[in-house]
């Protein structure tokens, strides 16, 4: 179990990864270096980095991520913020799904399908349908070049005949919900299939790290993506930082986070 920080520890931290001036304590300095946070010298690892951006405010984090973020007024959620938000997205003309990462997940398990269930370890083609991506990618991490291969060569037709056998399980439609054929075909076509086989290969580095922390919206207008996060009154946690710093290049589009402001908040 980590060992918790002290308060100057925390500060020491926020500090370094503002670029201030740091006077901080031999023993203070020493303890982050003991955490794996920084090295002798007090330069931020990347785990103290991570740390310390997670302490900080939510723009401040949306600046050092080098994300977008904006403030959205008088948008009532009544406790699904992110349902609220892809209304408002799709109003715009913007098609896709607001479960977070589902939509990537699934293209990536319908490009794979044919060979994700001739490797299954049960034979089923069935279990290859409903297991979730990142623990198939884990199971078959031997098979990577198979895997990413086929990702390559998928065409629309065959992502849209994949995913209808996929989410006709009501298990797929509950974890993943909103989604249609329709937008996963747009979704696939504004990634393009080089592209999903590059953003692949970077969740198989930890397929189980990766599998959280995604935007909550994954949406296109048929040209450009958008990959938003909706926010409230928190910030982003440690997952969301580490996808999004890994992802970041990797995702075509316009990638932001929306802290939604209610009209009870906006009248305060």
């Amino acid at each position: 179990m980590a060992r918790q920080l002290t308060a100057k520890m925390e500060k020491s931290l926020r500090d370094i990864v503002r670029g201030k001036e740091i006077s901080a304590k031999a023993s203070t300095l020493a303890g982050l270096a003991a955490r794996g946070f920084s090295d002798s010298s007090g330069k931020l690892t990347f785990a103290g980095w991570k740390q310390a951006v997670v302490m900080l405010p939510l723009e401040e984090q949306c600046h050092l991520l080098g994300i977008a973020y904006e403030k959205l007024s008088g948008l009532e959620f009544h406790g699904h913020p992110e349902l609220a938000a892809w209304h408002y997205f799709s109003s715009s003309g913007y098609s896709g799904g607001y479960c977070e990462g589902g939509p990537v997940l699934l293209l990536i398990r319908a490009a794979a399908l044919d060979i994700l269930a001739r490797i299954n370890p049960f034979g089923s083609r069935q279990d290859a349908c409903t297991r979730f991506t990142e623990a198939q990618l884990t199971i078959h991490q031997q098979h990577s070049d198979l895997i990413l291969n086929a990702i390559r060569s998928a065409e629309t037709p065959q992502i849209v005949c994949r995913f209808n056998e996929i989410y006709s399980s009501p298990m797929m439609r509950e974890r993943y919900p909103g989604l249609t054929d329709d937008a996963i075909a747009l979704l696939f076509e504004a990634l393009g299939s080089e592209r999903l086989a590059k953003i692949t290969a970077a969740i198989m580095e930890a397929p189980y790290t990766y599998r959280a922390g995604w935007p909550d919206l994954t949406m296109t207008n048929g040209t450009e993506m958008l990959w938003v996060e909706i926010k409230t009154i928190d910030r982003l946690h440690l997952s969301q930082i580490s996808t999004l710093h890994r992802m970041k290049p990797l995702l075509p589009g316009s990638i932001r986070v929306v802290q939604l402001i209610s009209q009870r908040s906006s009248r305060t």
